[in-house]
């Protein structure tokens, strides 16, 4: 299939805007004809096609099949896969939105696998970012939602072919290498390719393959366009994926002569390349927003409460406050938030029973949602939580309230609650004031552009005042 490419996409090859990177050299990992030959054996490969000066033929017949660019990398991965909620300890959970834990998470889910010419100390800056806007699902959101994301991507195409089971692996690195280089649209260095698929057969063992080769791959490889060492800056910085499968039908079957068999082979690939680190914080700021801290890890069908933060005050308008708020459905120019803060009491209603000699019942209609100018409407994926508290009078009053899609529209409900003989009693109802804050994904900046205040459906009865 061919390859698609976003507007943003093909302007990023245009703009010149620097991008400054803090990078140490370190030496790039080698495409070895004697480690490749060692892997190949491992599999059962042990035909000449597999050693010496034919092995070495092989590789440069692959890689003269490979339209060369100028794109480096300043590292190589393998991504072990989704995280799911059973593999996290408990302590990992209470704090699955922190920044830690995404930390923590990332190193464990992205296996380093090769050194480019160049790499980032510890996390890095622009590492955890770059791995997080690659996941699957938020690419796919990105596309949908933000008009200035600049990506590219080949859709998962599938070869069928009768070939011997070395032909077949040498088809994989091309179709892979090929798949990678077209999707960066500017194309990657040898260097980089070489480091790539250096290890791409390691820890691969005959004896744990049935007679069918059945293998499920990938690579991701973060990318450096003009790396300037001296002045610590570039043109852009980026990250391409690429999955594929090999299936080989009875690959355990030898023969004198080599034998050909069924082979299919289905791969994709997917890239991104930013040259404004204002838009890049932008689109992470909108997946960190979306799905909470280590939550854009975790196997999406498994639900996950994220928590909202409820503000002391109105916050500065910067990405900090915009990831920890909820998401609202937007348009492709703008991502929006509605930002919660100051909790408070709101009296409701009063009965005073303590001259009545019988039990009083009071019910009163209430209305909870959104109290605002324009419609808050929350897209119907999220379901997030704020739990919270409200002190007046050196009383604290816990509460917890899910958000999901039912708050698109104010709610009116009767409450009704019985006041004893000889009692009286008040009743609140527990608010917060909400701001929304816009995020502007081409030029990164935030800003709050409307006030309003959120009814919610918790409430809280007293026997006194608890405020005048």
């Amino acid at each position: 299939m061919s390859l698609i490419v976003s507007k943003a996409r093909m302007e990023t090859q245009i703009e010149t805007n620097k991008v400054p990177i803090q990078l140490n050299e370190c030496s790039a990992t080698q495409l070895d004809p004697q480690e490749l030959t060692k892997q190949l054996n491992d599999l059962g490969l042990h035909c000449s096609e597999t050693f010496g000066e034919n092995l070495k033929n092989n590789i440069e017949e692959v890689t003269s099949k490979i339209g060369l660019g100028c794109l480096t990398t300043f590292g190589v991965y393998k991504d072990n896969g989704e995280i799911r909620v059973e593999q996290l300890s408990n302590d990992v959970m209470e704090s699955i939105c922190s920044k830690n834990t995404l930390n923590k998470l990332l190193e464990e889910r992205f296996e380093k696998e090769a050194n480019g010419l160049w790499e980032e100390e510890g996390t890095g800056q622009y590492t955890p970012k770059l791995q997080v806007l690659q996941q699957i699902d938020n690419f796919n959101y990105l596309k949908e939602h933000a008009e200035n994301f600049p990506y590219a991507e080949q859709p998962e195409k599938v070869i069928e072919q009768e070939a011997t089971t070395a032909d077949a692996i040498k088809e994989m690195f091309t179709e892979a290498a090929c798949a990678c280089t077209a999707v960066t649209v500017q194309g990657i260095d040898k260097t980089t390719l070489n480091a790539t698929f250096s290890n791409a057969l390691v820890g691969l063992n005959e004896s744990a393959l049935t007679k069918d080769y059945d293998v499920t791959n990938n690579r991701v490889i973060t990318l450096l366009y003009n790396y300037n060492p001296k002045t610590k800056e570039c043109d852009g910085v980026g990250i391409v994926t690429c999955n594929w499968h090999l299936q080989i039908k009875n690959y355990k079957k030898k023969k004198k002569k080599e034998l050909k068999n069924k082979t299919t082979l289905t791969i994709s690939a997917r890239s991104v390349l930013y040259n404004d680190i204002d838009t890049l914080d932008a689109h992470y700021a909108m997946v960190m927003a979306r799905e909470k801290g280590a939550c854009c890890l975790l196997n999406s069908s498994i639900p996950i409460n994220s928590k909202v933060n409820v503000f002391d005050s109105l916050p500065k308008a910067n990405m900090d406050t915009f990831v920890h708020s909820l998401p609202c459905k937007t348009d492709s120019k703008y991502s929006d938030v509605m930002v919660f803060y100051c909790s408070d009491l709101q009296k409701v209603g009063f009965i005073d029973n303590t001259q009545s000699p019988a039990e009083t019942t009071y019910s009163k209609s209430l209305t909870s949602g959104f109290m605002t100018e324009n419609k808050v409407e929350i897209s119907a994926e999220i379901n997030f939580e704020i739990d919270a508290a409200v002190c007046k009078t050196g009383v604290k009053i816990g509460f917890n309230t899910s958000l999901t899609s039912q708050w698109n529209e104010s709610q009116t409900e009767t409450i009704e609650f019985c006041i004893p003989a000889g009692k009286r009693a008040f009743l609140y109802q527990i608010t917060m004031l909400c701001a929304k804050l816009r995020l502007d994904t081409k030029t990164g900046k935030y800003s709050y552009v409307e006030f309003g205040k959120f009814m919610t459906d918790a409430y809280k009865t007293s026997d006194k005042p608890l405020y005048e």
